[in-house]
Formats: C-alpha cells, structure tokens, sequence
C-alpha cells in the first residue's frame, strides 16, 4: 500500500519588541503569510508553535485573550479557521485556552473545511507554566482524512510513555508545536528523533525563531521528522515553511527473514509487539520515594 500525504511545518519569529495585542495581533498575520505561501505547495497537514499568538503575552493579556474551545466565533479560532479552509489543509496551532477560571496550553485541530475536529490539553507543563496553567489529562487521538493524528506540546517530549500510548492507539503522525531554546538544535532534534524512531511514526515539531540566530535564542529549525529518524524537511534557522511528502505505510524495514519477517515486516511490530508491560508498572506508581534524586548536586555558582 501507499499513502503518500504532505506534510508541513512553521518555523515564526517570535518579536519580543511587541507586546499586548500588538504582538497578538502580529503573530496572526504573520501565520497567515506563512500560510498563504505554503499553500502553493498543496500541504494536507501544517503546524503552527506552541501558543504562538499568545507566547510573548504576561499573564493578564493571556487572560485577556484566552478562548474557549471550541468557539469559532472567537477570534483567533475563527481566523485559523478560515486559513485552514482557504490553503485546503488539516491545521494544527497552539493557543491559551480558558474554561470556567481555568486555562490551558492547548492545540486545535482543525480539518480542511476549517471545521473543528478536537483539542489537546499539554499534560506536562515547563515549570514555569504552572503557576498559570492548568495541565490536560488525556491524550487524545485525532481521526484525519489522511490519518490518525496524536499531538504532544513541547515539554511533553521528555516524557516516552505518552509517545508510546499514541503510538499504541495507532497514530500515523504526531504534531509538537514548541517554544523551546537551545543552543545548536542537538538537544532538541535528538529527542524528536528518537520518539519517532522508537514508535515508528512521523513527527512534526514546529517552533519559534530569533534572527539573527544566536545560541541561547530560539532555534527554528521546525522539522518534518520520518521513522527512520530523518529529517525529511526543515525550516532551518529563519521564519517560513518547510513542507515533506511521506509515504504514511513506509516504515523502517525489519531485516529478518522467513516467518520472522511475516511477523515483523517492520520495526513497529518489532517495538510495539515484543512490549513487556507486564515489567513496568513502577511507571505507573507514585513515586514518593524519589530514588533518582540526587543528594549533592553540582551547581556552578554565578
């Protein structure tokens, strides 16, 4: 079989000259020109940043322009909306979402018509989140006309067990819209490599970019990553899109032979399959006792 679809991903600058809705208000013509270029390469799947019209806001203008899910007559929704429908593409985008006194760092997906097709709520929240956020409790799987989609947000890449669970529910593509820093990429990039190659499925992380590109800034570099740990398209270090076509069915081959190779014609059944979760309940266990923790950390005085 073959299902070939194109994927794609953002890399926006994130503008820490602007703030309030000022800033709000250019990150969302800044997604809408980097949509309106990419459409000419006719994507099925883009992905916008983690929050990105809302990441440079303080906690009272996030409060401000925190929406409900789903509202399409919000207005970001309703902008995103109308995007997604007019480059004909399944989008994914990160935003402040409020409900009753709580908010959340969340995504939206939307389908080709712009309709709404479900939320994330990021689990893991970055430690300075928490004192605003209210971290999700589901991970939850999104049914496209091109696959099965799963998103994780950011910090949530430091945590396998929820890669796994998608990857269990029969994901064909995970979104990570980020805000991450790093100093050249490898820290970052070797982590989306590795949760692609262990579950055997595509990743599109997309984050934010400083220009010019300095070591500490936000790094770009949005990927389209496949199952062999590859990447397939990338937005380097400067603002835009990268877009990839896959073959969703094109795994990384087993090499076995005979009636191993019947059984395990790709590393997915060979990962997925030789599970022992029989052994990894202490996962599953609070942890109070903290064995990992160490007794004298080394801390470089400033």
């Amino acid at each position: 079989m073959s299902r070939k679809v194109r994927l794609g991903t953002t890399s926006m600058i994130l503008n820490q000259k602007l703030s309030g809705l000022e800033y709000f208000n250019y990150m969302v013509e800044s997604a809408e020109k980097i949509l309106a270029r990419a459409a000419d390469e006719k994507p099925d799947l883009v992905v916008l940043p983690e929050y990105f019209a809302h990441a440079q806001l303080d906690y009272d203008m996030k409060r401000k322009t925190a929406e409900r899910i789903p509202d399409m007559d919000a207005p970001l929704q309703r902008k995103m909306s109308e995007l997604a429908r007019r480059i004909n593409s399944n989008l994914v985008f990160g935003i402040a979402e409020v409900e009753g006194d709580k908010f959340y760092n969340s995504a939206v997906v939307l389908d080709r018509k712009g309709d709404y097709v479900g939320k994330y709520r990021k689990v893991h929240l970055a430690p300075g989140e928490r004192v605003f956020f209210t971290p999700g409790s589901e991970f939850t799987v999104f049914d496209l006309d091109i696959g099965r989609l799963g998103i994780a947000i950011c910090m949530d890449i430091h945590y396998p067990e929820m890669w796994t669970i998608m990857a269990l529910n029969g994901v064909d593509i995970v979104a990570h819209p980020a805000a991450w820093m790093d100093y050249t990429g490898n820290f970052c990039e070797s982590l989306v490599n590795a949760r692609a190659i262990d579950n055997q499925y595509y990743v599109v992380t997309s984050h934010f970019v400083q220009v010019p590109y300095l070591a500490g800034k936000h790094p770009g570099h949005s990927r389209v990553v496949d199952p062999y740990g590859r990447t397939r398209a990338d937005t380097s270090h400067i603002p835009g899109y990268a877009i990839a076509t896959v073959d969703l069915d094109q795994l990384f081959e087993y090499w076995v032979t005979g009636e191993l190779k019947a059984e395990m014609p790709t590393l997915k059944e060979c990962f997925l399959g030789m599970r022992r979760p029989e052994l990894y309940g202490r996962i599953c266990q609070k942890d109070d006792e903290k064995k990992w923790k160490l007794k004298n950390p080394v801390i470089y005085e400033k």
